[in-house]
């Protein structure tokens, strides 16, 4: 059997561990949840915004 590099499988399981924990929060206070999906929307949007405004700055 073939030993893995933790930090490897960490990585991988790093996003399931998230999600599962994720949906635990969800069921448990569902307007929190809702909150934090749309805080990081809000951030994934205006950081989107940013380095596209950036990006059109250092291109001209």
């Amino acid at each position: 059997m073939q030993q893995m590099q933790p930090a490897k499988s960490v990585g991988r399981f790093l996003p399931t561990l998230f999600v599962i924990g994720f949906v635990i929060y969800l069921f448990t206070d569902p307007a929190g949840a809702a909150a934090a999906v749309k805080w990081a929307y809000e951030a994934v949007v205006t950081g989107g915004q940013q380095i596209a405004a950036f990006i059109k700055a250092f291109a001209n």
